[in-house]
């Protein structure tokens, strides 16, 4: 069942904020403060896949470009994960949380950074090459250049440029604590918490810079063309690559933005509040409705379907479409939990004893599917109105028959 109801011009799918996001274009994953990642079509419009795997907050998410994708996180875990959602290998748990993923340019290394420190080069496999202890404090981020070595950022003030090996190729100081890193081109964007935006050589040579804030900078993209990075109070500003001229300033929107992701001309953002919004990046004006197609094919002007529209970016009511995170819907009353042919339901839900009827799916919502459901891939939604429940239940009657 269903997502957060989703605000205007902004998608809500995590129970709590989003803390990661990565972007091709074609795919979008995001990881949030509830330990989920969630994989998107583009427009946000359909929650395709939602995994339920790290313990605690998912700090970093990257994508590949044969429909894998990689999620990391508090738990000091990476993970590797198929096109259909399937866990194809895991990291075992660390004694530090991630703080940064990095993929070479061949997509045949994975470069890890941790909050203790510590640099690690793994295969696709999972398989650890070679790691050091490459920053005296937590590592703020990582970016392979096109020539396949990595420069990583730490709270020790350092800026270092890694070969193959992670010998060091480069090093320099940095004026100021950094809190994060993204490559623009051959050259490195670093977000610092004194509130500049500043660009780097290979070498660590300060090049353009600019003082966007008096608060920390806390998340930061890039693309050949186009730096974006946002404040702890939730402003976002687009800025041209080749001097940093700010293009566009977004103001907050429901506190601070922990993450930001561009594809083309499209700058995706989510941060405290739980939700995903999509930004054009050639003046900051906002791109599309957080609504689904099939919310619209079955709204009746009820307050039922408005509640429905959360529901939709995650389930279907036509027969047998369980192309979302869940399965589809249709004929859901009288009919035992985890039953539906043709959807892959974590065994947890096979184990429960539940058949769906007006007063179940009421009893869902009332308390969470944590409680519930529990082992539930389901982000833990709940409607707190009674009324609402009641309108979902009757519109759920009538349009999933």
């Amino acid at each position: 069942m269903g997502l957060t109801a989703a605000a205007a011009q902004g998608t809500s799918g995590h129970a709590g904020p989003v803390s990661a996001l990565a972007t091709d274009g074609e795919r979008l994953v995001s990881g949030g403060f509830d330990g989920r990642a969630i994989l998107w079509s583009p427009d946000l419009q359909t929650a395709r896949g939602v995994e339920r795997f790290h313990d605690g907050n998912v700090t970093a998410t990257a994508l590949l470009p044969d429909a894998r994708h990689l999620t990391a996180g508090q738990d000091g875990r990476v993970a590797l994960w198929g096109d259909a959602g399937d866990l194809l290998f895991a990291t075992p748990h660390g004694i530090s949380p991630v703080a940064a993923l990095a993929l070479s340019p061949d997509h045949t290394v994975i470069a890890v950074g941790f909050w203790d420190g510590r640099l690690v080069l793994m295969d696709i496999e999972g398989r650890e090459i070679s790691s050091v202890q490459a920053h005296a404090g937590r590592l703020a981020g990582l970016a392979f250049l096109p020539s396949g070595d990595l420069v990583s950022v730490g709270g020790d003030l350092r800026f270092v440029r890694w070969d193959g090996s992670l010998s060091v190729q480069a090093s320099a100081g940095l004026p100021d604590l950094p809190n994060g890193l993204a490559r623009v081109g051959d050259r490195l964007a670093v977000i610092f918490a004194e509130g500049a935006l500043r660009l780097f050589s290979p070498e660590g040579e300060v090049l353009p810079e600019r003082f966007l804030s008096e608060r920390p900078l806390v998340a930061v993209t890039a693309s050949p063309d186009t730096v974006a990075a946002a404040a702890v109070d939730g402003t976002i500003w687009i800025l041209g690559a080749e001097t940093l001229q700010v293009r566009a300033e977004i103001a907050p929107e429901g506190g601070p933005v922990w993450a930001l992701a561009l594809a083309g001309d499209t700058l995706v953002a989510g941060g405290a509040s739980g939700t995903i919004r999509r930004h054009a990046t050639a003046d900051g004006a906002r791109i599309g409705q957080a609504q689904s197609m099939m919310a619209d094919a079955y709204d009746d002007g009820s307050r039922g379907a408005e509640v429905w529209r959360a529901c939709a970016i995650c389930h279907s009511l036509e027969p047998g479409d369980h192309s979302r995170a869940g399965p589809s819907l249709h004929g859901i009353f009288d009919r035992p939990i985890a039953s539906v042919e043709g959807y892959a339901f974590s065994p947890a839900l096979r184990d429960l004893d539940i058949v769906w009827t007006p007063r179940t799916v009421a009893e869902l919502f009332e308390v969470g599917p944590e409680i519930y459901t529990p082992g539930s891939r389901m982000p833990d939604q709940r409607v707190a109105d009674a009324s609402d429940r009641q309108a979902l239940v009757e519109f759920l009657e009538r349009a999933s028959r």
